[in-house]
Formats: C-alpha cells, structure tokens, sequence
C-alpha cells in the first residue's frame, strides 16, 4: 500500500469512527437536554469548564511525550527502552493525575462556591475527580498504540467509552431524577467518571496483550540514558502552555454567565443562555468538523517527513500538499455553512427542540469555514515543527476572549459573546495562515480556495430553497425535509464547483486514484 492509500485509509478509519462518535455525542447531548432543560445544561458546562483544566493538569502533555518516545526507541529496535519510557511515563501520570485529582476533590467547595459562582456544582466536581488519574494512564496507553500505529486499539475502546458512559448516565438519571438541577448534574459526571475507569482498565488489557506480542526485548540490550530527561524535555513545555490555554478557557466560561447577569438576565436565563450556546449550538455547529479534525492528526507525520527529508521552504511536495489542504478543507467548510445556515432552524427544532439553538446554529455557521479551516493549518503548522507558533496564537486567541468576553457582556448580553468568538476565530486564523504562508513559501489560490465556493454554496442555497418552495407537495416529516433539502444542496453545490472552477478534472482523478486497486 503506497503512501496516498495509506493516508486515505487510516483517514477513512479515524474518519469514520470521529463521525461515528460525534454523532453518538450530538444524540446524547440532544438527550441530556431534554432531561435537564437548557438550565441543568448550563451548570453542567460550567462544571466542565473546570473539569477540562483539571484534565489538562492530569495529562501535562503525557500522550505526545509517549508517542514520541516509544516511536523513537522502537525506530531504533529498542524494545526494552519502549518499555523503560512507557514506565517513566506511567510514573509521571500518576503523580499529576493524583495531584490533579486531590486539588479537584478537596478544593470542590471554594472552585464551585467563589469561582463557578453556583454551590451545585459541588457534589459533581467532587465525583469528577475520582476520574482523572484513570485518563491521565489512559492517555499514556493511547500515546502508546499511537507510537504503534494501532490506533484502531484506542478507537475501539473510545467507542466503547461512550456507550458505557451514556448507559450509566441514562441510569443515573432515572434513578436520582431530573426534577433537581444539582442531582441530574451529578447523574451526567457520574457516568463519565465510571467510563473513564472501564475505559483504563480495557485499554490496559490490550496493552499488556500487546505488549507481549510485539515488544521483545533482546538479549543484553541496554536502556539508555536520560530517558527521564527526554520526557520532561516534551511534557513540560506543552504542559506550562496548556495551562495557560485551559486556564484562559476556563475563566472565559466562568465570566459568560456572570456577563449574562451583569447585563440584565437573572441567573436562571443566564445559565439557560450559556447552556444553549455551548451546550447545543456549537456542538453542532462543530459536528462535521470530526472530519477536519481527523485530516489534520493525519497530515502531521505525513509533513514531518517531507520537511525532514528536503526542508520546510522551496520544495513542490510541501507547497502540493498545503495549497491542496486548504482548497478542499474551504470547500469542505463552505458545504457545512450552507447547510447550517439554510436549515437552522428545523436543526434546532429537530435536534433539541428549541427554536434559540436553531438561531444560534445559523449565526455561528458563518464561521464553520474559519473554524475548520484553523484545525487544518494548526495540523500543518505542527506537521511542520511550528507547533509553538500554534500554542502561542491559541494563547492570545483565549487572552482576547477573556478581555471582550468580559467587556462586551455586560453591554451587549449574548450579542457580545457573538461579536467575541467572531473576532477571536478571525485573529486566530490570520496569524496561522499568515505562519504557514511563511514557513511554507506557498502561494494561496484565493479565487479557487476561497471565491469560487463561496460563490457555489450561494448559489446551491438560492438553487435549493427556490426548488423546494416550488415542489407541488410537502414532506411528510420535517426530519424528512430537512435530509432531503440537505441532500439537494449538496448536489447542487458540486455542479456549481465544477462551474465554478473549484473542483477540476485533477481532483476527481485524484481523488479516484486513492480507491483504485494497484494492479498485480
């Protein structure tokens, strides 16, 4: 299998099983929104919030750490220094899991009380602490099957996670009932910190099973020195800037319902306004971007190598692969927008039953294309050793947040928080695309990348609205429509790429050579 088949199909397999995930994920969510009400959605976000930091605490950048030391020794055929590093690391989770995990449950009362602003958020900080050195070893053993290539290992099981954790979540909601927001928060942190400890133990198994099949150590082979050293040279740097990021993130949503409330809401429409924001419209409006997403994880080594073997600037491999990257993660980014934008509301209506998250879907589409177009460069600017470069602009992009979020919150209400992640995601973007450009010598092709889909997703949404206003009948279901209309946008979107110029015979071709048998 050459390169190109190799990508597609590990693409085609972390693809598949993202999408798969986020859309166990949207269901779950459109669930759990119904339970508790947009209300309970926004306590839990807050809870979250200080949830993810505390995670990025335990993990402290354990998972690339691995995959880069076990790659590296394994490369080398040093199994038993593998194994040596896999146990530093495991050494090293354990401390900044438990750490972690400690602060969480006894600090739970001051974090929930004085920071999030909302005592019933106590009781399910202090469950979710229990979780944290199970994902920081989970992380550990995910770097590992990483550094393997076995990532359908640490697929599996994270599919598995999720039907655990929705299982134990809907139980939990039966038994202790919705009717408290504090007692159905608790139910949803209560079957994530159960499914992260399964999900160790499962990923342990596997570990050790695969371990013995393939790790042989040889005779008198020597660990080498310093393996200590070369770990904390990785974690720490990545781990002192997500503090920061995660830190920065987590006080932006801490202020957006203190905002909410500083500009007129009583705290129950305030916390109703946060959970239907992040809670509902942005997971969906991020849904496809599983896509992207996967893509982006993928080009890292592929670039690598290149860079590696004939340097960042002036080579026809590098600037092929980024010029091409950004076309079809545009006209990737467009179609989703179109269909966000012309069907917001049935999505809102349909997915959770609510007229403000279908408004909110429609506002944020605009910014789909940017939002998938930054996971893509942050992949290539990584791919390409510029991974510092990235940290930094997702430094200033949270720094900015917090400032407008709380500056323009107090003034504009929900408006503000609209205006803060469109300025924010715009910054964000032009100084990775403008890093990239650098680095890479590349020149865009603006009328192909940029104005062409946009023109052909106008025209599909125009096309496609004009044709079902025309139908004769209506669709029986608005879940019908909706798949329907969403379909005939996307048919009309190709034909006015290929009118447009965005979409060549190459691509096809190219596209089609990723699928054709090699012949014998």
């Amino acid at each position: 299998m050459n390169r190109l088949k190799r990508f597609a199909a590990n693409a085609a397999i972390l693809g598949g099983v993202s999408i798969f995930m986020r859309i166990i994920s949207v269901s779950f969510n459109a669930y759990a929104a119904g339970a508790v009400g947009a209300q309970g959605i926004g306590v839990y976000s807050l809870i979250m919030s200080a949830y993810v930091f505390a995670v990025t605490v335990a993990t402290s950048g354990i998972n690339l750490a691995v995959t880069r030391l076990v790659s590296e020794e394994l490369g080398h055929g040093n199994a038993g220094a593998a194994i040596a590093a896999m146990k530093k690391c495991v050494c090293y989770s354990i401390i900044f899991g438990s750490a972690s995990a400690c602060a969480l449950f006894f600090f739970a009362e001051p974090i929930g009380v004085h920071l999030l602003g909302d005592e019933r958020t106590v009781i399910s900080l202090r469950a979710l602490a229990v979780s944290l050195p199970f994902i920081a070893l989970s992380n550990v053993l995910g770097g590992y099957f990483n550094a393997v290539r076995r990532v359908s290992k640490s697929a599996a099981v994270s599919i598995l996670e999720q039907f655990v954790k929705i299982g134990f979540t809907v139980a939990f909601l039966h038994a202790l009932g919705t009717e408290s927001v504090e007692r159905s928060c608790l139910a949803l942190v209560l079957g994530t910190s159960i499914s992260e400890g399964l999900s160790f133990i499962y990923l342990l198994i596997l570990y050790l099973r695969d371990k013995r099949k393939h790790l042989r150590v040889r005779e008198g082979e020597a660990v080498p020195r310093g393996l200590t050293a070369r770990m904390l040279h990785i974690s720490v740097p990545i781990a002192a800037s997500a503090y920061l990021r995660s830190g920065l993130v987590t006080v932006e949503h801490i202020l957006i319902p203190y905002g909410l409330r500083r500009s007129g809401q009583n705290a129950a429409d305030a916390l109703a306004s946060y959970g239907t924001v992040h809670g509902m419209a942005l997971p969906l409006v991020l849904f496809p971007s599983a896509v992207s997403a996967t893509f982006a994880s993928l080009i890292i080594p592929e670039l690598s190598e290149l860079a590696a073997k004939y340097g960042r600037r002036d080579t026809v491999h590098i600037k092929y692969i980024v010029r091409r990257a950004i076309t079809l993660c545009l006209v990737f980014g467009m179609a989703c927008a179109g269909a966000f934008v012309l069907f917001s509301g049935s999505l809102g209506e349909l997915v959770y039953k609510s007229a403000d998250a279908g408004k909110y879907i429609g506002v944020f589409a605009v910014l789909v294309p940017l939002m998938y177009l930054d996971t893509t460069v942050d992949g290539m600017l990584k791919g390409l050793g510029e991974q510092l470069a990235s940290m930094k602009y997702n430094i200033i992009d949270s720094a900015i947040s917090v400032f407008l979020v709380y500056t323009l919150l107090p003034k504009m209400g929900v408006g503000g928080y609209i205006v803060c992640v469109f300025i924010t995601e715009l910054v964000n973007d032009v100084l990775s695309l403008s890093r990239l450009i650098t680095v890479t010598n590349v020149k865009i092709p603006v009328f192909r990348a940029v104005v062409s889909p946009l023109l052909s997703i106008i025209g599909a949404c125009a096309a496609t609205h004009l044709f079902l206003k025309a139908l004769p009948f209506t669709f029986a279901h608005l879940a019908v429509e909706t798949v329907c209309g969403i379909f005939i946008m996307l048919l009309f979107y190709v034909n006015f790429l290929i009118i447009f110029r965005a979409l060549s015979r190459e691509d096809i071709a190219w596209f089609a050579s990723i699928f054709k048998r090699k012949s014998a």
